[in-house]
């Protein structure tokens, strides 16, 4: 037994699957299938399948027939369906052991692939086949472990190895069914990868699932994901991967269907749990060009980081060569939102995703709010000495929370909000603090650069006293930085608090658009 195919098995909600299990253990699947003698004959000709003689035995016909046999002998022992469904991978040991143990790689797989396709047989009731002392409700129940178990067998030839070609599954999946049907294995394979998706879609519709934690249905999603089954390197599934692939060449080829995949998971697993950096690690492997892909990522974030220092530089020199250093650090935002555009137009949707762009939309909504407040609230953070000098009567009252502490105030309202939807959504307590973290740093930029484009050149024009707020800016640049913290910690806020308006959504979720997938 290849201990990969074991390890495949266990990861992720592999070890929940047998929690959930209502009788039976390993020891008792190894028994049963041992002792079935019916069963393990109809794995024989396996051998044979790549071999270039014996024809007739692996022709689709003749595959079809071994395929039947091993559904009807499962259909017809419950206690024989029920190990194989939960121990496949003891099916493929037993197989190889009648051969003496000198079965490499590829036959073994395609004994796994033989057993899990009999088993979903079975549990889908194809071809009216139904196993026999199961009601229909007991076979929807067990319908995620059919799944699970066939889309990580057939997902095993597109994973990218090492090896020899002539030992990849890759170079056998043109004989699985029998001779020269690569298009029957890849429709089967992708047919079960999206099966398994809509499976963890609804997850929490299915008894079955419910032993799993919630870091190992993460592992679980980045098994559906990515190609090593961590995260990484996104798994392709079309016939042109398993060519490159047979040929012991890394692919890193993706259909419109694989990008479809990714842009699934990351909407509905990866983003909702805070995933923000396998979000951006996918959305860069699956745009139409990686390389510019990373090009313009790099230069967003690089105009991200350029506003931010020039807001600290503002602190020490008001103009920098001529210019407001303010009006720099508003320049700088706007050229990321800017490139951020050009990148979603030239990169498609799945590249903004890990930009979270319903935070910058959601602060622009507290920065209309603070353009229409009375002028007291940035008033405060300026020396009233001075506000008395250029319009009499100007200066607001003391208060006993100063600007900057009402910051603070804020930013930690919305940290805190952020770690509650975390937990929300399932996420355990170790990860939750560290993943709200990041949402909340990536909602302070937006909020940060909305600030500075709405108090340099949109509340002097519309708000009122925009005019003294203007020439404030210029004279008392550590007063203006306060006025900034005291702006972005409100839209940041506004921003996140501004979820409870779209209840079905979380705050991580993409902009709104149309779908044209109907719910499977």
């Amino acid at each position: 037994m290849k201990p990969e195919f074991t390890e495949r098995v266990r990861a992720g909600i592999g070890e929940a699957l047998y929690r959930a299990r209502e009788g039976g253990t390993a020891d008792d699947d190894t028994q049963t299938i041992q002792a079935a003698v019916d069963l393990l004959d109809a794995y024989q000709v396996i051998p044979d399948l790549l071999k270039n003689s014996s024809e007739g035995q692996r022709s689709p016909e003749a595959v079809e027939e071994h395929l039947a046999r091993i559904t009807a002998v499962l259909a017809a022992n419950r206690r024989l369906f029920m190990a194989v469904l939960y121990s496949p991978l003891v099916v493929v040991d037993k197989v190889n052991t009648r051969h003496g143990g000198h079965l490499d790689r590829r036959p073994q797989w395609i004994a796994w692939c033989w057993t899990v396709e009999a088993a979903w047989r079975c549990v889908a009731r194809l071809d009216g086949t139904a196993p026999t002392g199961f009601t229909p409700i007991e076979l929807d129940i067990l319908t995620p472990v059919a799944a699970r178990q066939r889309f990580l067998a057939l997902a095993e030839a597109y994973r990218t190895r090492d090896d020899a070609p002539a030992d990849s599954p890759a170079d056998a999946t043109d004989r699985v069914f029998g001779t020269g049907t690569p298009h029957l294995f890849a429709a089967r394979s992708i047919e079960a990868r999206w099966i398994w998706k809509d499976i963890l879609d609804h997850v929490e519709s299915h008894p079955v699932l419910g032993q799993a934690t919630p870091g190992e249905l993460e592992r679980e999603i980045n098994l559906l994901l990515f190609d090593q089954g961590r995260p990484g390197a996104v798994l392709g599934m079309s016939t042109k991967r398993l060519n490159t692939l047979a040929q012991g060449k890394r692919s890193r080829v993706l259909s419109n269907g694989d990008r479809g995949i990714v842009r699934d998971v990351a909407e509905r697993h990866l983003l909702p749990r805070f995933q923000i950096m396998d979000t951006l690690r996918s959305a860069l492997a699956t745009a139409q060009h990686p390389r510019c892909s990373r090009v313009t990522a790099a230069a967003v974030v690089l105009a991200v980081f350029a506003a931010l220092a020039l807001v600290i530089a503002a602190l020490r020199w008001k103009e920098i060569g001529g210019v407001s250093a303010f009006v720099l650090a508003a320049s700088a935002a706007a050229a990321c939102y800017l490139l951020g555009g050009a990148g979603i137009v030239a990169h498609g949707r799945e590249w903004a995703l890990p930009w979270l762009l319903r935070m910058p939309a959601a602060s622009a909504i507290g920065l209309f709010m603070l353009t229409a407040m009375h002028p007291s609230w940035w008033r405060a953070a300026f020396p009233k000495q001075w506000l008395e000098t250029v319009s009499p009567g100007s200066a607001p009252p003391d208060v006993s929370l100063s600007p900057a502490w009402a910051a603070c105030l804020l930013a930690v309202a919305a940290y805190v909000y952020l770690l509650v939807t975390a937990r929300n959504h399932g996420l355990g307590w170790g990860s939750a603090p560290l993943r709200a973290v990041v949402v909340w740093l990536v909602g302070g930029c937006h909020a940060l650069l909305i600030s500075l484009l709405g108090l340099v050149w949109i509340v002097p024009v519309f708000s009122e006293d925009g005019a003294l707020l203007y020439q404030g800016w210029t004279a008392h640049s550590a007063s203006a930085v306060t006025t900034l913290a005291q702006a972005t910690a409100w839209c940041l806020t506004a921003g996140v608090f501004s979820q409870i308006l779209w209840d079905d959504q979380p705050i991580t979720a993409p902009l709104t658009h149309t779908r044209w997938h109907k719910d499977r």
